[in-house]
Order: structure tokens, then sequence, then C-alpha cells
């Protein structure tokens, strides 16, 4: 179910819905909770480990009037113009992205235990990721490759185990092989999304309020897209930015914040080589996955081990 951004009904016709948060960032393949995707969701997502600020951007509010018990404390909104101005940069961000022929990023899930790292490079019809994250199963280290459809997966015995459902005695063995999933295959549905160009482009949900300059250590002229996440999927609202190029209108970096729990959890991702197509080619020598004898694992492809089915959103 698609959310409307903030605003009255004319401002929101004239824009269309920004999509959805990332079950996760958000987080790859986990409770969607936990995921801020970014990616998820994030997707998620936006700057800590290449120099971008984490801190939290929220709009201040200020005191008003004394309100009745059973009338709500006003609060200041955007201008129209404002807002409008904050959503057309997004918009604009988001077709920038979907139009690349591909890019390089690294997105970031911190907070708590479960923590996650995702490098990848997306491209318009395949791409690759390099995944490292805490379940159950202990560290779970893993690549994906799209190639035609396909996706091909190598990793280490928890990895085997947790995102292909291969019997744990029968894990190590096919750790370091490389696996081809087909559509189809039980973990297709939760390995293959997130890996392209346009699937990336999802990673960066914001309902936008505002924007703001931004000065950058090589005097480009860039702007922050500021604004929230709402609640969706189970995952809570939270504050996002967008930081994007003035002039190409491609993002630099994205950065979510939510809290569960008590638990903070920053979503990060940062962006580069814009404009390079990933192609990975298919590996030699992989074996089926449906030869591997796997099954479902408790809460599901990719559920980390527990009780409740993961997510197929990427991730961040």
């Amino acid at each position: 179910m698609s959310y409307q951004p903030p605003g009255d009904s004319e401002s929101r016709a004239a824009w269309p819905d920004p999509p959805p948060p990332p079950s996760a960032v958000p987080r790859r393949r986990r409770n969607p909770a936990l995921v801020v995707a970014a990616a998820v969701a994030g997707v998620l997502f936006a700057g800590a480990a290449v120099g971008v600020p984490l801190g939290l951007l929220t709009r201040g509010s200020h005191a008003g009037p004394a309100a009745s018990a059973t009338s709500p404390i006003p609060r200041p909104s955007p201008t129209s113009a404002t807002l409008a101005q904050a959503r057309a940069l997004y918009q604009q961000a988001l077709a920038a992205t979907r139009g690349s022929a591909g890019f390089h990023y690294v997105a970031l899930s911190t907070g708590g235990t479960d923590n996650q790292k995702i490098v990848g490079d997306a491209g318009q019809s395949g791409g690759s990721q390099v995944i490292t994250l805490n379940s159950t199963y202990v560290s779970e280290q893993f690549t994906l490759l799209l190639v035609g459809g396909t996706v091909f997966f190598q990793g280490n015995a928890a990895a085997v185990e947790d995102q292909l459902g291969v019997p744990a005695a029968r894990a190590p063995a096919v750790q370091g092989t490389w696996v081809s999933i087909s559509s189809g295959n039980g973990p297709y549905s939760v390995v293959a999304p997130g890996i392209t160009v346009a699937d990336q482009a999802t990673q960066l949900p914001l309902a936008p309020t505002s924007t703001n300059p931004l000065p950058t250590a090589t005097g480009a002229s860039a702007s922050r897209i500021l604004g929230t996440v709402p609640r969706q999927q189970g995952a809570p609202g939270g504050t996002a930015h967008l930081d994007i190029d003035t002039g190409s209108h491609l993002p630099i970096s994205y950065v979510s914040t939510m809290t569960l729990g008590g638990v903070t959890r920053t979503s990060t991702i940062t962006f580069s080589a814009w404009g390079t197509a990933a192609a990975p080619p298919a590996p030699p020598g992989a074996v089926a996955w449906s030869t591997l004898g796997a099954s479902r694992p408790p809460g599901g492809y990719g559920g980390g081990g527990g009780g409740q089915s993961p997510s197929a959103t990427p991730q961040v």
C-alpha cells in the first residue's frame, strides 16, 4: 500500500507518491522491523562509511498557544512552496537514479547487535552484491550475482544454511561453491530483489518536507532533501535525508534513522561511479540449487533462523 506525503490534497495530487519504505536498512533478508534496508529497508539508504555525517536531522517544533485537553497542539508545517520544491527534487533524484546505466554503492545498517553491510554494483538488468550480516547462524558472508535472470550465490556455511536452506550437516561442503538459483526456486524471491538499478531506486523512501544547500569538499553544488520515513510493513517511522548533486540530481548519499524497542538503527547508503554499467559474467561450474536437497529453513530463506518470514526487499 502506498502512503501519501504530507501536505494538502491538491499538493499530493500534483506529485506522485514516493516508494514505500523498505522492509528492513534498510535489512536485507531479515525481520522488516530491524531493517532500515535499506535497506533497507533501508534502502535503502547513506553516508557513514565515506564521510557523510550521520547526525539525525529533524524539523524542530515550536510552542503554540495553549490547547484544550481535546485539541492537538498546533505544529508548524512547511509552506506549499517548500514542499513543492522538496518533492520536485526528490522525484528528479529518483528519475535520475532509474535512468542511470549503473552505479556503485555501500549500504550499512547499524544499531544493536544486528549489523549489516552490502557492497554492490547495480546495472539495468544485472549486478552484484557482497553481503555481511549477523544472525542466529552467527556471521554470514555471501556474494550474489544476477546474470540473465539467474542469481549466482557463493557464501560461508552459515549463509548457505540460512539463505539457501541447505541442511547444517551439508552446509560446510557447499560453502565457497557457486550455486545457481533460478526463478521458481525457493530462495529466488529473497535473493534476487535489490540487485538492479530499478530495485535500488526503491531503497530511498522519503516523504520530503524541505531542502537545504549542502557544502561539499570538492566545491560542487549539492542539496539535502529532508523528510520522514512513514510507518509501514511492520517498520517504525523515522527520519531521513537524501543528498543529491544539484546539477545531475544523482544521489550522493542517503541516511535514515528509526527507533524500535529502545534501539536506534541507522541505515546509510553512499553512491559513486555513476554511469558504470554492472554486467558480471556467470561463474563457471555453478551447481544448481535444486540438486542440494535444500528446504525452507526456520523463519524462511534468509530469515536468520527466527520464526518470522523474511522480507523479499533488499536492503539496506
